[in-house]
């Protein structure tokens, strides 16, 4: 039996420096799209709106959070989960998240030259 896929949360900062200045929320949309087109990510990825990484300068920002089995994509994740986990994302634009999207979500491979220390 193979071992069963890892399901992320991908959460997209939608505080008042990504959220208004950013406009994180076309990432959020394209993110979405891209999701719901790729029948591999259907299943394992969830976008969502994020308040803040308290990172605002480096927006708009995006972490995947690799979700425990049978965690609650929707819920708030552990302050602790996003320090331990490889996979904060400043800086994000268009092209960055199809990547991210691809190689991190869809291959379990953190995009080393976009990923830094939360």
């Amino acid at each position: 039996m193979s071992e069963p896929s890892l399901r992320y949360c991908l959460l997209v900062c939608d505080g008042p420096s990504c959220g208004v200045t950013h406009d994180s929320e076309k990432l959020v949309q394209l993110a979405q799209r891209t999701i719901d087109g790729r029948a591999d990510l259907q299943a394992r990825v969830t976008v969502r709106n994020y308040t803040c990484f308290g990172r605002c300068d480096d927006g708009p920002n995006v972490f995947v959070l690799q979700l425990e089995p049978g965690e609650d994509p929707y819920r708030d994740p552990d302050f602790g989960a996003l320090e331990t986990q490889r996979g904060f994302y400043p800086g994000m634009d268009e092209a960055k998240i199809l990547r991210v999207l691809d190689r991190h979500c869809g291959a379990d491979q953190v995009v080393e030259d976009l990923v830094e220390t939360y």
